[in-house]
């Protein structure tokens, strides 16, 4: 009579059965209670054959168990790391499970998680095998767990001392569903602002490498599939969100997709404002229509899906492509990608009311420059430059500025450049208008009376309201010039060539500066005596 076997707790734990072979080990349940193996004779355990079969259930084991690697979350790869074994030679057989149940088809090392199991827990069993004395030797060994949260992080919301990121609308794949069709992401509504978006597309539930942007065009290889992809959500100092689209089927080829047999070519001028086109593609097929979709450096443009499109600032500097989608009943669409164009800064802006200015144009009087109107678009930015005589007055670039000495008997105007984001810069200047000199009033005081033979004095003085003037005053008898000075403050006495018996009209005539105007004194009548 064969003895039977003892009862032994394994972790996890394995019944042994005798076969007509030999022993077989299979891995029993977690939660299951320790196994009691009988013999074959139906007998209790216990017996003779524990010396040889406990170091059997010994021969396989994991030193290192499976360990789950990557981020718990919808269309997240997790990846397994398989176990290490005691023995050389063992074969690993794997098997995810959400909440426990085996999830069909998903034995492979990666797993990708989908909605359906949106709010449970991972984990995988690793079955290692191998080919022992007696018989195959197997040992289940189970791997941690990885929790896959519900989108929008499962919360209502929160106040604003604990904002919880949520998907307040899905996102969704728009274009029609076909091997060679343009395919595109429209992004989900965010619960919160700032929030940055990557993308992947999947192929049934396989990630496609590369795929990582806005828009998809299905190859050959993804007709009679099921398409979809994960918009992740990332916004600093709060838990990563991924949002998933609808799945769409590709349906199958009915014919081979149709070809270009010419490019698709951009014409017109690439200037921020101009209007640009794409001419279409010629087809291996007549009857094509055509779809477009304007791209700046690879990324759709919202809206930009004419035949022709208007450059804005937005797209100075950057590459701008059309893509033209074919399409005919019967055939396989097909996109092609026009040449690039990098547009320029745009023609300047020209004004609907012109810049001015207004104010007095005397000393100590302040000047305002109106920039005036510019057209439709943005209000352009506004700088500064006023002129003397036509020349840069440095450091004059406000749009006010106050008349200065230097300014007087000169002419002021002012520059206005307007610069518009992506348009060349424009500028208009105003007209020069002058401004006037001061007024002067000449002076001339003396004696009336002096003998001949003596000499005549008299003091010359030139007045300017709060100015100092400066300049030639000129001493006339008559239309004679008796006496010509400078005047530096305004003031000067002056010994006058000895005057002939008689009388004389004296006369100082100021002959203005650059500053002032000129002035003439009332007459000085002089009557020269004879000499004692």
């Amino acid at each position: 009579m064969l003895p039977t076997l003892h009862r032994r707790a394994l972790a996890p734990a394995l019944s042994l059965v005798l076969a007509a072979g030999g022993v077989t080990l299979t891995a029993a349940p977690a939660t299951a209670a320790p196994v009691v193996a009988a013999d074959r004779t139906g007998g209790a355990a216990g017996g003779p054959l524990d010396g040889i079969l406990d170091p059997v259930t010994d021969l396989l084991t994991a030193l290192v168990g499976p360990v789950i690697s990557g981020v718990g979350g919808v269309g997240s790869t997790l990846t397994l790391t398989p176990p290490s074994w005691n023995l050389l030679g063992v074969t690993n057989q794997v098997q995810w499970l959400a909440d426990g149940v085996p999830i069909p088809g998903a034995t492979g090392l990666t797993f990708v998680p989908t909605i359906d199991q949106a709010g449970k827990s991972i984990q995988a069993v690793v079955t290692g095998s191998i080919l022992g004395l007696l018989t195959l030797l197997t040992k289940q060994v189970w791997s941690g767990v990885v929790a896959i949260p519900l989108p929008g992080g499962g919360g209502g919301g929160g106040g604003s001392e604990n904002p919880v990121l949520e998907v307040l609308g899905d996102p969704s794949i728009t274009g029609i569903p076909g091997v060679g069709s343009l395919l595109q992401i429209l992004n989900p509504i965010w619960s919160l602002p700032g929030v940055s978006t990557t993308y992947q597309w999947f192929v049934d539930n396989v990630p496609v490498p590369g795929a990582t942007g806005p828009t998809y065009v299905p190859v050959l290889g993804d007709a009679g599939k099921q398409l979809h992809a994960v918009v992740t959500g990332t916004l600093a100092g709060l838990p990563v969100l991924n949002a998933l689209t609808g799945f769409l089927t590709i349906p199958q080829a009915q014919a081979s997709p149709l070809q270009a047999t010419s490019a698709a070519t951009v014409t017109g001028t690439a200037r921020v404002g101009k209007l640009i086109s794409v001419q279409d593609p010629t087809w291996n097929e007549e009857g094509v229509t055509h779809a477009y979709q304007w791209l700046r450096d690879g990324s759709p443009i919202s809206g930009a899906t004419d035949k022709t499109y208007t450059l804005t600032p937005d797209d100075y500097g950057h590459r701008v492509v059309a893509k033209v989608t074919g399409h005919k009943e019967g055939w396989t669409d097909s996109t092609v990608d026009s040449n690039e164009v990098t547009p320029g800064l745009g023609d300047p802006p020209g004004f609907t009311t012109q810049p001015s200015v207004t104010g007095t144009y005397a000393l100590g009087r302040t000047l305002s420059a109106l920039p005036g109107a510019w057209g439709q678009g943005s209000t352009p930015v506004f700088t500064y430059q006023w002129r003397r005589g036509g020349q840069v007055i440095a450091g004059a670039t406000s749009s006010t500025y106050a008349v200065a000495t230097d300014d007087l008997g000169s002419t002021l105007s002012v520059t206005v450049t307007a610069t518009r984001a992506g348009y060349q810069p424009a500028t208009f200047t105003t007209s020069a208008l002058p401004v006037a000199k001061l007024a002067s009033a000449t002076t001339l005081k003396g004696k009336k009376k002096v003998r001949a033979g003596k000499p005549l004095r008299v003091k010359v003085g030139v007045l300017v309201d709060g100015f100092a003037p400066d300049g030639v005053v000129s001493v006339l008898d008559g239309s004679k010039t008796l006496k010509r000075l400078r005047i530096a403050r305004g003031t000067k006495k002056v010994k006058l060539p000895k005057l002939s018996k008689g009388k004389h009209v004296l006369t100082a005539v100021y002959a203005g500066s650059d500053a002032t105007e000129e002035s003439r004194s009332k007459t000085l009548k002089v009557r020269v005596l004879p000499r004692r």
